[in-house]
């Protein structure tokens, strides 16, 4: 028996049949995203650092006005917000985002409030999404009608990885009285897989120094398969920091964050904060400095853990990335 594609091989179809019809208000809009436009960078960044997170058992919800992904990775161009969000200004790096992202459309409402996930963008270890947030009558966020400044989250859950560490904050200039973007830039402990997992508990719209509570819970499925683009720079290597050392268990780099899992054998207090320097060296001579921190981890073999991790202000491109720099050593790109 044919399968399904061999059957289409076979398929005839008269285009005479079909009249010309101008593109939908829907398409125009997917088909304006290749144009580029210089875009600012992203600023009002809010940190997050989460270490015990609920378990995948502990998951189980109702999803309220889910929807189901539009798109395969890549198919669609990413949403705008992503070009704000990762600094994306070149043709090279809205291509190399594409590969690793792509526009969805899923849904959840609650308390009045529809907030959908408007895109995704990953490497393995390092997540994006945007969200925009409406009113399910498609009236002002704020009763008064005033535009709000910001929209935080008192919970960001993922319930099925045990560990995150990232950023939030608004989308540059997605504020308006109907409308605004908001999102979240993650590192997660474990790589990601087939989907992710999020949840959105209790907003605040802030206007000025007045702040608009709203209680409730968005939960968000995401099915995406990521393209890894990931480099190991080091794996098992040894080197010095200060009067320690340790060994490189990871050393992973990628156009929009990094990863990195050292292993030694120095007793940490469990108090300290381990904050390393380190930068990523550019061909064109310049420096981007990686700042970020953790505490460190009792292996109980004697052995003490730490990572560092986060995702970039900007996009980098691997081919223009020299090297990657820890305290005094440098790991050349391969």
């Amino acid at each position: 028996m044919e399968d399904i594609y061999e059957l289409l091989n076979h398929a005839e179809m008269n285009l005479e049949e079909f009249e010309n019809e101008k593109l939908s208000d829907y398409e125009s809009k997917i088909a304006k995203k290749h144009m580029l436009r210089e875009l600012r960078k992203m600023k009002n960044r809010k940190k997050i650092w989460k270490k015990a997170l609920v378990s995948t058992a502990a998951c189980a919800c109702v999803m309220i006005g889910m929807g189901t992904i539009s798109v395969a990775a890549g198919w669609l161009p990413i949403p705008d917000s992503f070009k704000k969000v990762f600094g994306i200004h070149t043709e090279e790096e809205v291509e190399v985002a594409g590969t690793m992202g792509a526009s969805t459309d899923i849904v959840a409402e609650d308390s009045g409030y529809k907030i959908s996930a408007e895109g995704i963008i990953g490497d393995g270890k390092n997540l994006g999404v945007v969200f925009k947030i409406e009113k399910s009558d498609g009236g002002t966020l704020l009763d008064s009608g005033e535009v709000p400044d910001a929209v935080e989250f008192q919970g960001i859950n993922n319930g099925e990885y045990s560990g995150m560490h990232g950023v939030t904050g608004n989308v540059d200039g997605s504020n308006h009285a109907n409308c605004i973007e908001y999102y979240i830039a993650l590192t997660y402990m474990e790589h990601i897989k087939d989907k992710v997992w999020i949840s959105l508990e209790d907003m605040q719209l802030r206007v000025d120094d007045k702040l608009k509570n709203v209680s409730g819970k968005w939960d968000f499925d995401i099915p995406f398969e990521t393209k890894d683009c990931s480099v190991n720079l080091a794996t098992g290597q040894r080197f010095q920091y200060g009067n320690s050392e340790g060994t490189i268990d990871e050393l992973l780099i990628s156009p929009i964050g990094f990863s990195v899992r050292v292993t030694t054998k120095d007793k940490l207090s469990g108090s300290d904060f381990i904050d390393m320097p380190m930068e990523i060296h550019l061909k064109s001579g310049e420096v981007v400095e990686l700042k970020c921190g953790c505490g460190p981890v009792d292996n109980g073999d004697g052995s003490w853990s730490w990572r560092e991790d986060g995702v970039y202000g900007n996009m980098i491109l691997l081919d223009n990335v020299k090297s990657f720099v820890i305290g005094d050593t440098e790991f050349a790109m391969k």
